[in-house]
């Protein structure tokens, strides 16, 4: 199900620039930006308090003020040498009665928002109800090289090779090497146009001026031709594709294929891949109106997270299918209706070719087929964030998906709607802070260390921000945690 933007909309700009880790307005990188002014607090003091008092106050701690404010009166008060501001915040805080609160002066940054011309048609990626809610999930990460995403699929435009060129809006993408099983070659090129368009969902180069935008485009691809160009394989196929990348780094394979027989070679396939740690999502089918039978291997919930499509309205997608074996739904879309009024219908727009490998355009696609790559690219920023177990990883999926339907899982919607940012935040919250699902002496290790060191990422007590300090807070709320 596919419908291409109106031409007369697109002018492509052909000016690639280098894809780099730059997620905010500043143009510095998540840990390079400070999260508070260094050498200031601010200050509130309780009312009616003589500028006197304030002033001897001041002078205990040698403190200066550098500016009162006319409408709630807080100061910003000058941190004095040889003192960090949590540090003052705290004496003030503690040992002052007189003073209503003291807090750092937290800075505040623009949400990335990607210059991609056509990110505005996305609404699957930066709606906050209707779509993932990706743009503060960025500033947490836009994901690493190291995480390798498979794409078992009709092969991914990655490359000038031949009759075959690069699609221009992957030209900032990373990739590493592949194989084309359905033609027994190492050129594993996109014939047909459907890869491409789940690879541009996965990491389409991000922030170039040029078309859509991706969504852990800083991971790497791993294009793994399985299908013909018709969108067809047997099942021995896409096994030896999954042992492929399974054997060859990938932490996250995408399959957004199936079909509705069981296989025990297949089944072994995906056992294997999960036996070795890889997250494995797949699209749950779109055969609701023939049958809703079963697809495999999204069926095998074992190994497998099965990936259901909703609309614009957040309702299930008319073909999506359902039933025991749906973990989780994300943005499929639906050619049918315009519910967001953009003028076009409501399908997930990504680069892709039209009657041949060169014909390039912008096109809106539906399908569970569009939906699993939503979640496997969040899977990848939950990797790149830390996670290093395939079973952490679905618990962040689905912990944290917008409920949908009925209350809690149900055979319709699985857990609800993915929400990368909700995901990415999961195991902080629960003072989990290796991402293994446990929270353990390694965890509280860390929580030592960063009090040691004053570094805030360890400060998960009071929620949901914490108070800027690592302390005896923190501690208690680890301590519940660990407890239940």
């Amino acid at each position: 199900m596919m419908k291409k933007i109106d031409p007369t909309l697109l002018i492509i700009l052909f000016v690639l620039c280098s894809a780099i880790r730059t997620v905010g307005a500043s143009g510095l990188s998540d840990s390079a930006r400070p999260k508070w002014v260094p050498n200031e607090i601010v200050v509130k003091f309780k009312k009616d308090i003589s500028e006197e008092r304030i002033a001897q106050i001041n002078r205990r701690h040698s403190t200066s003020i550098l500016y009162t404010s006319p409408f709630a009166g807080f100061k910003r008060l000058q941190v004095p040498h040889g003192k960090t501001a949590k540090q003052l915040a705290k004496l003030y805080n503690n040992n002052e009665p007189d003073v209503l609160y003291a807090e750092l002066n937290y800075y505040a940054y623009a949400f990335f928002v990607p210059n991609d011309p056509y990110y505005s048609y996305q609404w699957n990626m930066y709606e906050t109800t209707a779509g993932i809610n990706i743009e503060p999930a960025w500033e947490i990460t836009t994901g690493e090289p190291n995480i390798i995403i498979a794409v078992l699929d009709t092969g991914i435009a990655y490359e000038n090779h031949k009759a075959f060129e690069q699609a221009p809006d992957l030209a900032d993408t990373h990739f590493v090497p592949g194989y084309d099983f359905a033609n027994n070659d190492s050129h594993p090129n996109d014939d047909d146009g459907h890869g491409t368009h789940v690879a541009g969902t996965l990491a389409q180069s991000t922030n170039n001026n040029l078309g859509t935008a991706g969504i852990a485009f800083n991971c790497s691809l791993m294009p793994v031709k399985v299908l013909n160009r018709r969108g067809e394989a047997p099942y021995t196929t896409i096994a030896d594709g999954v042992y492929f990348a399974a054997d060859n780094g990938a932490k996250v394979i995408n399959m957004s294929l199936g079909g509705p027989s069981d296989s025990i070679t297949l089944r072994d396939a995906v056992a294997y891949a999960h036996g070795k740690g890889v997250t494995i999502i797949c699209a749950a089918g779109n055969e609701y109106e023939s049958g809703n039978l079963p697809s495999y291997p999204a069926a095998y919930d074992d190994y497998c997270i099965a990936v259901g499509a909703t609309r614009y309205d957040r309702t299930r997608a008319y073909y999506s299918n359902t039933g025991s074996y749906l973990d989780i739904v994300a943005p499929g879309g639906d050619l049918n209706v315009d519910q967001n009024g953009d003028g076009y219908d409501d399908g997930i727009l990504q680069q892709t070719f039209g009657s041949s490998p060169k014909d390039w355009g912008y096109w809106f696609y539906t399908g569970t087929s569009m939906a699993a790559p939503h979640v496997s690219a969040i899977a990848g920023l939950l990797l790149s964030n830390g996670l290093t177990d395939s079973n952490a990883v679905r618990n962040a999926l689905q912990n944290t998906a917008r409920d949908l339907g009925s209350p809690g899982w149900d055979e319709e919607y699985g857990w609800g709607l993915v929400d990368a940012y909700a995901a990415l935040n999961y195991y902080h919250s629960l003072g989990d802070f290796t991402g293994d699902g446990l929270v353990t002496l390694d965890d509280l290790a860390i929580l030592s260390s960063y009090w040691l060191t004053n570094e805030p990422f360890a400060d998960i007590a009071p929620q949901p921000n914490g108070d800027g300090i690592v302390n005896f807070l923190d501690f208690a709320k680890f301590a519940n945690y660990w407890l239940e």
